[in-house]
């Protein structure tokens, strides 16, 4: 079975606009996180995939808290990242702190329910 196609009708797509981390170590600033035909695929601002995985075998935890903001933490593939989905691209937009907070917390939700939705532990 081939990789999935990430750029056709994707279900949850964070834009360009994803933080995406391992550890303390930071793999993308403008990443982006896509959910397509089944697979969630994490990659960096250049395009190359950092790790993907179907959703039956992906689990999204409530992360750390960081300024007050929920940072979730996936489990793709047996590795943890702790992924920021739109909180950047809100304040970058001219929004404010809450705000910014409050659009995050909406994009988790959505992302919780399409991991849900296929199989996965959110």
């Amino acid at each position: 079975m081939g990789e999935p196609s990430y750029s056709t009708n994707p279900e949850f797509d964070s834009g360009p606009w994803a933080t995406i981390s391992s550890g303390m170590k930071v793999l993308a600033k403008r990443g982006r996180l896509v959910v397509a035909d089944g697979h969630l695929g994490l990659f960096r601002e250049n395009g190359d995939l950092i790790n993907s995985a179907p959703l039956a075998s992906v689990e999204l935890k409530k992360g750390f808290t960081y300024s007050l903001s929920s940072i979730p933490q996936l489990s793709v593939g047996g590795t943890k990242y702790k992924v920021m989905v739109s909180y950047e691209h809100s304040i970058e937009h001219g929004l404010g702190d809450q705000q910014a907070k409050e659009i995050q917390y909406e994009e988790n939700d959505k992302l919780s329910e399409v991991i849900r939705r296929h199989g996965g532990k959110a």
